[in-house]
């Protein structure tokens, strides 16, 4: 394990303290992971873990302690709000532990990297207008996300949001809200239609789907995470694998108004 009479002061001095073989190998494979989910982000050591930072902001960390690996969001509330994802793994508000020969699965790193992005870009903002993540990194193309805290208890934007596809998605849209079911945007004058397919249903958390409007070669994915909140519930839109920057802008001003309506 890492040596107790010197912190390191890099992360490579610190992964090349690791005496286990094992721990050594799966903490590599996380950073190794980290860095494509975060391929702007910086590498530092704080609070005497291995840290990745956005602009200055802490997004993600790990540690070996005597007998088991951990993960940190850097936030109180990303392990609480991902707790379904989390069944199983033993959790604090902090924190994730897991046996060393048993990683982290690579869609929950990726999920809680995403939640800890949307959460630092609603920090400091006013709560009356929209937020955004925006950018392209090297696993998920170009994506932009934005987040709202709105006035209803998360159940009942739930199921707003599952009965009245046409309030968000627009006039006219239907939506089969289980997995392997369809959504489907009709064409509008100056708006192209929009179809896709749901692929992953968390009642009451989660959201996701494909979205691929008239035209576009390949479809995007479109992602709803509810997250209750001590007055209302927010809502997090977030939108990967877009075709490019002008994609990008029109998804971000797209939801942003959906999400100035519905308030």
């Amino acid at each position: 394990m890492a040596t107790k009479t010197r912190v390191p002061q890099t992360i490579d001095a610190y992964l090349a303290g690791l005496e286990d073989p094992t721990v050594k190998k799966t903490l590599g494979a996380l950073r190794a992971q980290l860095r494509k989910l975060l391929p702007k982000a910086t590498e530092s050591i704080s609070y005497r873990m291995p840290t990745f930072k956005v602009d200055g902001a802490a997004v993600a960390g790990f540690a070996f302690f005597k007998n088991h690996c951990g993960y940190y969001p850097f936030s109180g509330s990303v392990v609480p709000a991902l707790k379904s994802e989390l069944d199983g793994y033993a959790t604090s508000k902090s924190g994730v532990t897991f046996p060393p020969d048993q990683p982290l699965p690579a869609k929950l790193v990726k999920t809680l990297v995403q939640a800890r992005l949307a959460e630092i870009a609603t920090r400091g903002k006013a709560p009356a207008r929209g937020k955004r993540v925006v950018g392209e990194t090297a696993t998920t193309g170009f994506q932009v996300g934005v987040v709202r805290t709105l006035p209803m208890t998360a159940p009942d934007l739930w199921k707003w949001v599952t009965t009245q596809p046409e309030r968000w998605l627009g006039p006219g849209a239907t939506l089969e809200a289980e997995q392997g079911g369809h959504y489907e945007i009709p064409k509008r004058r100056g708006s192209p239609g929009v179809r896709g397919e749901v692929r992953v249903v968390k009642p009451g958390q989660r959201l996701r789907m494909t979205w691929q409007p008239d035209g576009w070669k390949k479809p995007a994915t479109l992602q709803l995470t509810l997250m209750p909140k001590a007055r209302g519930a927010s809502l997090h839109i977030h939108m990967e694998k877009l075709p490019d920057a002008e994609a990008r802008e029109a998804m971000r001003e797209r939801w942003s108004k959906v999400l100035a309506q519905v308030a």
